[in-house]
């Protein structure tokens, strides 16, 4: 491989100087954050329209066609208000000062989005997750997946309230307990995260510097992104430098590399904004599926001449696999019982459920390394690509407490590197006999 060049070199050492004073300010800082955020409380239905808070204070219920009205405090809204404008329900929140609550996967989500970002009181936010009764009965949920759907949603995107409806032969109070002995008791009343960082721009250019180090003209032309939209330039320079990083000479540091990168990535978007999830990271599809594409074409054009002959079966695995793998990534891909059933089993034995992609794709990369001669190498390859931008994309979920993410990277990647010592420990008692 081609020795980089002085002014390259300089870049990436550049680059891991920035990088590491950036992180060694942000991952304290974001810890202690996230501990604090990860207080919830409870809201009660007292009946269709109103929920009651631990503080006795009410959450209104604002359905299509209904305003916010003087003496309301907290307000959550519910259905489809596609046909309604925005700006003026901010306005009357913004009059009345009221809280604003998002319910999760809801047909409002969006419009309280568009609501939050014209008050000039956003601060005056907090999210909510429930279960319906409907949803008991078409996903068939028992207590204990009841238990641990709300325990994600505390642990794995801090929300700050869970809403009780009336649910037919589920025991609630249990359930309720258990989050409380694992997360304390619920505080009186919603309030949004926090982000007291103000190095997001560090971590931008950490970002740049790694983009210079590998195309100093690339690095060169996004940096001035960051003064046009510096979210979506966030977006641009890390999805491109998912693929540059590849080219990394290194290949046994790329986990940690990609793991830095998310990290980064994760800095440079810790705002407000995107730790409410009133925004979030752009291109998500793209930064995971460029990388693998990239590999795979490589891969083909390397391997033509044995592989011309698979090409219909090839085209149609490809096309098969990419589809699952797109339509899996997201908070609304289907899921299959048993398969809930088994990551509820998953998180009761680790804390935290590492991704099937990552668990698959580190051993692979660890075969990759270790039989680089292999005539189907290229398959662990592209699964190893696969790990590797799954493990950048876990830190683009802003809303996710950080331990929550390094936990489950780091435990994903040490399966990977066991698997490494494990495989060169075989091949050297198989050298040592021969």
């Amino acid at each position: 491989m081609k020795e980089p060049s002085r002014l390259k070199k300089i870049a990436e050492i550049a680059f891991f100087v920035s990088a590491l004073v950036c992180l060694v300010i942000f991952v304290p800082s974001r810890f202690v954050t996230d501990k604090r955020d990860l207080a919830y409380t409870v809201g009660l239905s007292i009946d269709d329209d109103r929920i009651l808070l631990p503080s006795g204070k009410i959450v209104y219920i604002i359905d299509p066609s209904e305003q916010i009205e003087p003496g309301m405090e907290y307000v959550t809204f519910r259905g489809d208000f596609s046909g309604y404008d925005p700006k003026a329900y901010a306005d009357q929140a913004d009059q009345y000062g009221v809280w604003i609550g998002m319910l999760e996967f809801n047909d409002s989500t969006n419009f309280v989005k568009k609501i939050v970002s014209m008050r000039k009181q956003p601060e005056k936010f907090f999210r909510i997750h429930t279960i319906r009764q409907e949803e008991v009965e078409k996903m068939r949920l028992t207590d204990s997946m009841i238990y641990y759907r709300f325990r994600r949603a505390i642990l794995e995107r801090s929300i700050d309230m869970i809403w009780i409806q009336p649910l037919e032969n589920v025991n609630v109070e249990a359930i309720l307990r258990k989050i409380a002995k694992q997360f304390g008791k619920p505080k009186a009343v919603p309030s949004p995260n926090s982000s007291p960082f103000n190095f997001q721009w560090l971590a931008f250019l950490s970002m740049v510097l790694l983009l210079f180090s590998r195309r100093p003209l690339i690095g060169l032309f996004t940096a001035p992104l960051w003064f046009w939209n510096s979210s979506i330039a966030v977006s641009i320079v890390s999805i491109l430098a998912t693929v540059l990083l590849y080219s990394h000479r290194k290949k046994h540091l790329l986990p940690m590399f990609y793991l830095m990168l998310g990290l980064l990535t994760n800095a440079a978007l810790w705002d407000f904004w995107h730790v409410n999830d009133l925004d979030v990271y752009r291109g998500v599809k793209l930064s995971i599926s460029l990388l693998p594409l990239f590999v795979l074409m490589k891969s083909v054009i390397r391997e033509w001449k044995w592989l011309k002959k698979y090409w219909l079966l090839g085209v149609a695995v490809m096309v098969g696999s990419g589809f699952y793998y797109l339509s899996r990534s997201g908070n609304t891909a289907f899921v299959a019982y048993f398969e809930r059933q088994f990551r509820d089993v998953l998180e009761g034995l680790l804390w935290v459920r590492p991704r099937f992609k990552e668990i698959v794709g580190y051993p692979a990369f660890a075969l990759w390394l270790s039989f680089p001669n292999f005539k189907w190498s290229f398959v662990f390859e592209l699964l190893a690509s696969v790990a590797l931008v799954s493990t950048f994309n876990t830190f683009c979920h802003i809303k996710t407490p950080l331990m929550v993410s390094l936990y489950r990277s780091i435990f994903s990647i040490a399966v990977g590197y066991a698997a490494l010592f494990v495989i060169a420990r075989v091949k050297e008692r198989a050298t040592r006999r021969v």
